[in-house]
């Protein structure tokens, strides 16, 4: 979906992503903003009067569903062999790209709050770097404590 460009000597070792779970929400959010509608114009026979504005209501809907899962796929951690790299859009206009050297870690911590998390084994991975005041958060990774070590192999390498 985007190019990032590694330095010459270096070499890629994980690409990872927010689980998929945090898309439950905007779906379950997609599918009530276009049922109430829909099935209140069509219990009371409104829904020929009215059916250019539902369609249009159900397409809008649709193009935000496409808008959220696109920011998904897009945000994304990279670790390669030198560096940590967080690719975060806030909106499709809107990017902040952090990135830190792996010798600057100092550390690496996994957080997993609430029943669902712990349930689906998804959590946060906070990564404290030198001279920042505030940690880097991975959020919303499977299995964070596995990336959590991962990171912590890289880092010594």
């Amino acid at each position: 979906m985007f190019k990032f460009v590694l330095q010459p000597d270096e070499k890629l070792l994980k690409i990872t992503r927010q689980a998929e779970i945090v898309l439950i929400k905007p779906t379950l959010l997609v599918l009530a903003l276009i049922y109430i509608p829909w099935a209140f114009l069509i219990k009371y026979d409104l829904h020929i009067r009215f059916n250019k504005i539902l369609i249009f209501w159900t397409l809008l809907v649709f193009l935000w569903a496409l808008h959220k899962y696109i920011l998904w796929l897009i945000n994304v951690y990279i670790i390669t062999d030198k560096r940590l790299i967080s690719v975060n859009y806030r909106s499709l206009v809107h990017k902040l790209v952090q990135e830190t050297p792996l010798n600057r870690i100092h550390n690496i911590s996994s957080e997993t709050k609430g029943l669902v998390s712990s349930l689906f084994k998804i959590g946060d991975v906070i990564v404290q770097i030198a001279s920042l005041t505030h940690p880097l958060v991975l959020h919303n990774l499977k299995h964070p404590e596995k990336l959590k070590d991962f990171l912590w192999s890289a880092h010594k390498t």
